[in-house]
């Protein structure tokens, strides 16, 4: 087995195509390579990494944030493969703060880097990534989905914050609102409104060939239980695939029942479930 390392996001173009053939597995990956070879205002690449087996690429790894890189595989990959990959990066002294990616991929290659680094593993979120190609309403549903706008700018960073404490992935309120500022300036920032009060939202992210990812859905406390973030999704979803996208696609917290079920009630289905790994001394 052979390793490159890269430090520039243009070097990971060449393999937007193999990360495709599993698209919505791969949203992430793919909407922050695309992403940072489009934007002037880059996100750092703080580690990068593509693992050949006999010139093949199998594995890619991407950094951009503090927290964690992302494993994507590439092509069918065996557990000593998982172990050889984690053991170069160990012997490389490149240190990991977590891994996330595709069970149950990301579960062996974090259980032999934690070993050969001598680091402590700790699960920090076990999700599931859907995906919709075909959307249904739920039925007389009082409001209507309309496009964020500036004037929702308060509103929308106090739940950005309440979102992220629901999450376990705290924000600062400068956090919060450069990350719903963002979505604004997108058009990509959306309000599910009943008389006039907004009482979800959601937004849409990571563009592909012919999927878009739904995240960020939020309903205040006082308006959940009245199928609101269900109606907010399927109208937002319904829109996107309107627009031409042939599946939208979400992850949710496998430890949040309620949300799996309403997505699997408005028409999304399983694709892969995906783990959150950190790494502690």
């Amino acid at each position: 087995m052979r390793v490159e390392i890269f430090t520039e996001w243009n070097e990971l173009e060449p393999y937007i195509g193999l990360l495709q053939t599993k698209e919505v597995a791969h949203n992430l990956a793919i909407g922050l390579i695309k992403k940072n070879q489009e934007s002037y205002e880059q996100d750092p690449l703080l580690f990068s990494a593509v693992f050949y087996e006999r010139d093949e690429p199998i594995l890619l790894m991407l950094q951009s944030i503090k927290e964690q890189a992302i494993l994507a595989v590439l092509s069918e990959v065996a557990e000593d493969e998982l172990k050889e990959s984690a053991g170069i990066l160990a012997e490389q002294n490149i240190n990991l703060p977590g891994i996330m990616g595709e069970s149950p991929y990301a579960d062996a290659f974090s259980l032999h880097y934690s070993e050969l680094t001598k680091t402590k593993r700790t699960l920090h979120t076990a999700q599931r990534i859907y995906q919709l190609r075909n959307v249904r309403h739920p039925k007389d549903m009082p409001g209507q989905l309309r496009l964020g706008t500036e004037e929702d700018t308060e509103f929308l960073i106090k739940w950005a914050i309440q979102f992220g404490e629901d999450a376990n992935v705290p924000l600062t309120e400068d956090e919060a609102r450069e990350r719903v500022e963002r979505f604004l300036s997108q058009q990509s920032m959306y309000v599910w409104e009943n008389e006039g009060k907004p009482v979800s939202m959601a937004a849409t992210s990571r563009p592909s060939q012919s999927n878009i990812n739904i995240s960020f859905v939020f309903t205040p406390a006082s308006e959940r239980k009245k199928g609101y973030a269900s109606a907010c999704v399927a109208s937002l979803s319904g829109k996107m695939l309107e627009a031409g996208f042939e599946t939208v696609s979400l992850y949710t917290d496998l430890s949040n029942p309620t949300s799996n079920h309403i997505y699997q009630e408005i028409g999304y289905e399983m694709v892969v479930n995906s783990k959150l790994y950190y790494f502690h001394s």
